[in-house]
């Protein structure tokens, strides 16, 4: 039996877990922002966004369409702090190289 080494990582149940928790805890900050903004939103925008039918749109679809930015700047941020770990550990400070350009 071939044992993995201990520095590779894995994806596997706590990494499904710990996105489950933080995206059940971005969505309920998400629904306290939203429904805490909307109404001065709605007042001081255009007069479609007091309709009740856009609310109870904006009330759903606000903190669903949250979570996917916020998780496109946790990529974001992990992504650079990966770069910038790498270059550190290889002492390079030139940018990384499109693997197309030679």
């Amino acid at each position: 039996m071939k044992l993995r080494s201990p520095s590779k990582r894995r994806d596997g149940c706590g990494f499904l877990v710990l996105t489950c928790l933080f995206s059940c805890l971005f969505l309920v900050l998400n629904s306290v922002m939203v429904v805490r903004m909307y109404p001065v939103v709605a007042t001081l925008g255009p007069a479609f966004l007091r309709n009740r039918g856009v609310e109870q749109m904006m009330m759903f679809v606000g903190p669903v369409l949250l979570i996917f930015v916020e998780w496109w700047l946790v990529d974001t941020i992990v992504d650079g702090l990966g770069y910038f770990g790498l270059r550190r550990s290889r002492g390079d400070e030139s940018p990384p190289r499109h693997p197309d350009i030679r």
